[in-house]
C-alpha cells in the first residue's frame, strides 16, 4: 500500500473556539488580528459550554442546532465586518481537544484560539491541544474578577 502524506492547498486557518455560557467566552474573538484572515470558529453543542445554547433553545422552541447557527450566524456577521474570511462549525462531541484536532487534521492550521474559560473547565485541555497547530492562544479575559 502506497500512502502519499496529506498536502493543505487551503489558506493558513486559525481555529476558534467558543464558550457561548461563559462571561468571557467570546474573548478569542478579541484575540484575533489581521494575520488571522481565514477564521473557523466552532462552538460545541454538548458539555458545559453548550447551557446557554440549550437555554436559548428551550426559551424559543427551537432545536439545539439551530440555536447554535443562530449563534455562530451572528459572530460571523460580525467577524465578517472586520475583513475575516469566516467558516463556522458546530461540533457535537463534549471534548473540545477531541473536536478541534479533526478539524486541525482537515485544514492547515496556523493557530488556535482559546476561551478563557478552557482553563477552568478543562486545565489538561491547553497541553493537548499544543500538538495541534504551531501556536496556541488562551485568550485574556476582559470580565473583571469578582
Amino acid at each position: 500500500m502506497n500512502i502519499e502524506p496529506t498536502t493543505h492547498t487551503s489558506p493558513m486557518t486559525t481555529l476558534v473556539l467558543l464558550d457561548p455560557t461563559s462571561d468571557d467566552g467570546e474573548a478569542p474573538l478579541h484575540a484575533l488580528t489581521a494575520d488571522d484572515h481565514h477564521v473557523q470558529v466552532v462552538v460545541l453543542l454538548s458539555g458545559r459550554t453548550s447551557a446557554a445554547l440549550r437555554e436559548y433553545a428551550a426559551s424559543e422552541n427551537l432545536a439545539l442546532a439551530d440555536a447554535g447557527w443562530i449563534y455562530l450566524d451572528q459572530v460571523a456577521d460580525r467577524l465578517a465586518r472586520t475583513g475575516h474570511l469566516v467558516e463556522t462549525v458546530l461540533a457535537t462531541g463534549p471534548d473540545p481537544v477531541t473536536e478541534l484536532a479533526l478539524l486541525a487534521s482537515e485544514h492547515h492550521v496556523a493557530r488556535i484560539v482559546l476561551p478563557p474559560s478552557i482553563n477552568r473547565l478543562d486545565p489538561a485541555a491547553v497541553t493537548r491541544v499544543a500538538e495541534l497547530a504551531p501556536q496556541v492562544t488562551v485568550a485574556e479575559s476582559a470580565v473583571a474578577a469578582a
